[in-house]
């Protein structure tokens, strides 16, 4: 492989254009998150309905991992990352707009096939700015994510507020994207250029595999909280629901800042000292939730485990992307999809811990979890 050199200027485009890419990719999901509720009302579809709707979702975001890690190693990671933006915008509203509970299904499905290609080929992309910028860079990247899932959310609490709910403000908040992702689009890093010697494709290595399952932790951990950290503080700390929010803003907040600040630290401290500090203030914080009595004081907890966790798959996708003896695109799509799968899985599992030994168990087991990533982050280069 050959790397392209490139103009300062044109690499501060590329760097604001990959920014534009993950920001989309956050903000696209953020419109989805908050039109939920609206959907099951419209359809009339009870609450096991929509958990499969859900599952179909990120089934079809796992299974177009691997072949984004395919095209990649053919095609390199511009023109992929620009087509699979553009297209995933485009179905950002379809399942929001579907009539029917068939046509919905089939929308969450290409609604998740198109998100786990961006994924994949837009942190190869990343990667290669981040090689090319030759200093960390991906934390800055995933900051941007998060900044547009926030931005997503509050756009389609906006139009639902004005009476747009029923697609109407989906549809003109993903044209007014589809604009910037047109724009981003000419400007992306052209990478390395393929050669006509060398795998297309490869099984992940061990190293990857190791990566891999750190990512199916950390995903895991961050779907955790996500779904388990207000009904934890509201059952167990007898929290006031508004209390009991602070604990995901806190650690929303959290993984959003220390993403967007990350990128000295990774530098400073290296990948092995990111990932074991991540993993040990993640079960810091846990215990704190589990031991400490008052609602607010498990609440900081929370947002604890987010100063942990926030630099943790960046950390990942960086790594994989310049694993040995792999093509960045398999790297990054292995590391990915095991990710998901801890996304997927880990909330039903704690789901049944929960039913069976309390919600208390379910966040030991998450604590657990942390202290697995620090003893495999001490494994790490």
């Amino acid at each position: 492989m050959e790397t392209l050199p490139r103009r300062p200027s044109a690499l501060f485009r590329a760097r604001v254009a990959v920014s534009v890419a993950f920001f989309l990719l956050g903000g696209g999901s953020g419109i989805w998150a908050v039109h939920i509720p609206l959907v099951q009302e419209r359809l009339a579809i009870d609450p096991a309905v929509l958990g499969l709707a859900l599952l179909t979702l990120a089934i079809g975001a796992m299974l177009s991992m691997p072949l984004a890690g395919w095209i990649v190693g053919r095609l390199g990671s511009r023109a992929p990352t620009a087509v699979a933006m553009i297209v995933y915008l485009v179905t950002v509203p379809l399942p929001i707009l579907a009539g029917t509970v068939p046509l919905f299904f089939a929308a969450a499905f290409a609604f998740g096939l198109l998100m786990g290609t961006v994924d994949v080929v837009a942190n190869v992309q990343a990667s290669e700015v981040e090689a090319a910028r030759r200093r960390p860079t991906m934390s800055s990247f995933h900051a941007y994510f998060s900044i547009g899932g926030l931005a997503g959310a509050l756009i389609a609490a906006w139009v639902i507020a004005i009476g747009w709910g029923d697609g109407r403000g989906a549809v003109a908040a993903t044209l007014v994207f589809l604009v910037f992702g047109a724009v981003a689009a000419g400007n992306l890093h052209p990478g390395e250029r393929a050669v006509e010697t060398g795998p297309r494709f490869a099984l992940p290595t061990r190293a990857v595999l190791a990566l891999g399952a750190i990512a199916f932790l950390g995903y895991a951990i961050e779907g955790a909280v996500t779904d388990w950290s207000a009904l934890f503080l509201t059952v167990v700390r007898d929290a006031t629901p508004a209390t009991a929010a602070v604990g995901y803003a806190l650690f929303s907040l959290a993984m959003a800042a220390f993403r967007l600040f990350g990128d000295p630290v990774v530098a400073r401290f290296g990948n092995r000292r990111v990932l074991v500090s991540g993993g040990l203030l993640i079960a810091a914080g846990l215990g704190l939730a589990l031991a400490a009595p008052w609602p607010l004081v498990g609440a900081v907890g929370f947002g604890l485990v987010g100063v942990g966790a926030a630099n943790v798959v960046p950390v990942l996708f960086g790594a994989s992307a310049r694993a040995p003896g792999v093509p960045a695109g398999i790297g990054v799509a292995s590391v990915a999809t095991m990710g998901y799968a801890g996304y997927l899985f880990a909330p039903p599992i704690l789901g049944f811990v929960a039913n069976q030994y309390g919600l208390s168990a379910s966040i030991a087991v998450v604590l657990a979890m942390g202290l697995a990533m620090a003893w495999l982050g001490r494994r790490q280069q």
